[in-house]
């Protein structure tokens, strides 16, 4: 991730779009701030408080960015990503303050309209010349942005693109509510700050429940949850997904699985399976910041066989020596001492010229065999394949599959 950083333009990296994001906000918030003091205006000040929802999220982007750099340790073993929903809490509340005095300000204003004592507002020409170059300003900013996330492929710097872009709406309607001042409709104003300051509770709110779920660490939804879960179930040598939870910490997702492994699997194997599972759902889902994989042992071990046969004659078959020829395969399912299942399946690849060894262990690998057994050496391909999915290969004298039971027994007893 960081090096993935170093390697792109300044412009394009996260840190110097929310820096460039929040010296406009905050520059907006305060300019629109003083203009609402000086022109009475509610609808300005009520887009000054939209500003201010944006400036809360690129101060927690910030925040989770620096932090995201330190390392988790004995305390804090998920890291500090949570600080910036601590502070978005806290802000959010102030939000919501703000919301209402202006809500509270817009009726006000109404009930002296209607009691026939309107209050006016205060035109300044500087005011149009600074909304046409805010609203100038943050449709730059969105256009930016826009263009930043299509190149990147960040649904982040999407969203927030798509966030400027409505905030030149409440801009544009603002500079309506002027435009009507000039023409003594001051009613115009009143009735766009509770519709800006309804847009400001919204804000806050997304904000508020965000941090919530987060700190008391909710499981959150994950549109792709089924497809993520299909995938770790299929992957080499895991029997079950006993757990999967996707949480929040900050803006960055956790994934934390439970999964059951055969009991005889060594702890190195392990090691191996949890870091190329980790790769294979990073590739897949790169939205998620961490992984962490818990693995368990099955109750009862249960295993699964393939073994190269000539004949379909159940336990009878002999053992094939040419593995790549072999008419059948046998796919033997065993539950410690007991036999479960047996299945006699003809080979699909025999008539194939090129690649066959290759096509038979893609096929093999796909069934989650945990062994084979063969009689030969395997060629590279077929044999890097097996040891990739993590199947044990097995060299064996053994003629037919009655000797592969008792084989595997008698590793049972001794295991």
């Amino acid at each position: 991730m960081m090096d993935l950083e170093k390697d792109q333009k300044f412009y394009v990296k996260p840190i110097f779009i929310n820096f460039l994001l929040l010296i406009v906000n905050s520059s907006l918030f305060v300019i629109k701030l003083i203009f609402a003091l000086i022109t009475n205006s509610i609808a300005l000040q009520a887009d000054a408080f939209d500003n201010l929802t944006d400036i809360v999220m690129v101060i927690a982007a910030l925040i989770g960015i620096i932090y995201s750099k330190k390392k988790a340790n004995e305390k804090f073993p998920y890291g500090y990503y949570k600080i910036e929903n601590i502070i978005s809490l806290i802000i959010s509340l102030l939000i919501f303050l703000a919301a209402y005095n202006i809500i509270l300000q817009s009726f006000t204003n109404i009930s002296l309209f209607l009691a026939g004592n309107s209050k006016e507002i205060v035109l300044v020409p500087s005011i149009f010349v600074f909304l046409i170059i805010s609203i100038l300003i943050s449709f730059s900013l969105a256009l930016y942005l826009n263009i930043i996330g299509k190149r990147t492929n960040s649904p982040i710097i999407k969203s927030e693109a798509s966030e400027k872009l409505f905030d030149n709406f409440i801009s544009l309607s603002v500079l309506i509510s002027f435009i009507g001042a000039l023409f003594n409709f001051f009613l115009l104003d009143s009735l766009l700050g509770l519709i800006i300051a309804l847009f400001i509770i919204k804000g806050g709110y997304d904000i508020f429940i965000s941090s919530t779920r987060t700190l008391l660490d909710a499981v959150i939804d994950f549109n792709n949850r089924t497809e993520l879960y299909k995938l770790i179930e299929e992957f080499p040598k895991i029997k079950k997904v006993e757990n999967l939870e996707i949480r929040s910490y900050g803006r960055y997702l956790f994934l934390e699985i439970n999964v059951s492994l055969n009991k005889d699997m060594p702890l190195s194997q392990i090691e191996l399976l949890k870091n190329k599972l980790s790769r294979t759902i990073k590739n897949g889902y790169p939205e998620i910041f961490k992984i962490i994989i818990i693995t368990q042992t099955q109750e009862k071990t249960t295993i699964k066989i393939a073994v190269p046969v000539e004949s379909n004659e159940g336990l009878n078959s002999k053992i094939f020596e040419h593995f790549g020829e072999s008419p059948y395969f046998a796919l033997i399912l065993i539950q410690e001492e007991n036999l479960l299942k047996l299945e006699l399946l003809p080979n699909k690849f025999a008539q194939e010229e090129k690649r066959k060894g290759i096509l038979i262990s893609d096929w093999l690998s796909s069934e989650k065999i945990d062994k084979i057994y063969i009689k030969k050496e395997l060629k590279k391909g077929p044999y890097l394949i097996f040891e990739n999915s993590f199947i044990e290969m097995v060299i064996t004298d053994i003629e037919d599959l009655n000797g592969i039971i008792r084989k595997e027994r008698e590793l049972f007893k001794y295991s």
